[in-house]
């Protein structure tokens, strides 16, 4: 059964962990959107990898937004000042309390490098769709949290009136068309304590892990490959086809 929507929202993350940034449209090919997790966190002395949902100094990282814009990456801090990503290291030393560097992903970086790009730390298909239905059916298993897409991280939130509860965790295997962007739906999205952190007004908040755990198998929202590429807008229709 086909079902009609809209695109409710649209969202990228151009450094991994940190805040992303709301978009009205975005070209999308077969790496996802255009400068969606292109740079990530490192230790500068260690060279570790940000892990902000396991380790408890790097929990920080989301409270911080990044925006590509014609000029280069910027980083928006908690007490509202930005800087460019080339500019920012010592604010970034303050704000997580030790040396933090901006490097960009390459998939054959090594993990452990200490100067250069980043290998991604950790695979996964390149669209995170998520439904306002899943928003509203978490609402209402936990009327007193702050349930917020911002928690979750998606590059899409489809509004479509007909689906009900966790709707996206049926749909693996459909396609979602919006205008002449194909969007495979592969596999459910495991969540992590990633959610539960704080960020932009969000308090840490436990309970919304343990309630997607208890109620959906820890799944919330479904990770999708491009079949087709395009553009997407903020209100275009989407259809989840057969």
């Amino acid at each position: 059964m086909m079902m009609d929507g809209r695109v409710a929202a649209l969202w990228r993350y151009p450094v991994s962990s940190l805040g992303g940034e709301p978009l009205e449209a975005c070209a999308v090919d077969a790496t996802g959107l255009a400068g969606d997790r292109a740079w990530g966190l490192a230790d500068r002395d260690s060279g570790e990898t940000a892990f902000p949902e396991s380790k408890r100094r790097w929990r920080p990282a989301p409270q911080i937004r990044a925006r590509d814009g014609e000029d280069g990456l910027w980083l928006d801090f908690p007490d509202g000042s930005s800087l460019p990503a080339e500019a920012a290291g010592d604010a970034l030393a303050a704000h997580f309390g030790f040396p933090v560097l901006v490097r960009p992903h390459a998939p054959d970086a090594a993990e452990t490098a200490m100067a250069g790009p980043l290998k991604p730390r950790y695979e996964r298909h390149p669209i995170h769709i998520l439904t306002t239905a899943s928003l509203a059916a978490l609402l209402a298993i936990l009327p007193d949290s702050a349930i917020d897409e911002r928690r979750f991280r998606p590059n899409l939130v489809l509004d479509l009136p007909d689906a009900e509860g966790f709707a996206e965790t049926g749909w693996i295997g459909r396609l979602v068309a919006i205008g002449e962007v194909r969007i495979r739906i592969v596999d459910p999205c495991v969540r992590c304590a990633f959610t539960t952190l704080a960020q932009g007004g969000l308090p840490l908040d436990p309970a919304v892990l343990m309630a997607v755990a208890k109620r959906n198998a820890t799944h919330l929202g479904v990770l999708c490959t491009v079949e087709a590429p395009g553009e997407i807008r903020v209100g275009d229709p989407a259809r989840i086809l057969d």
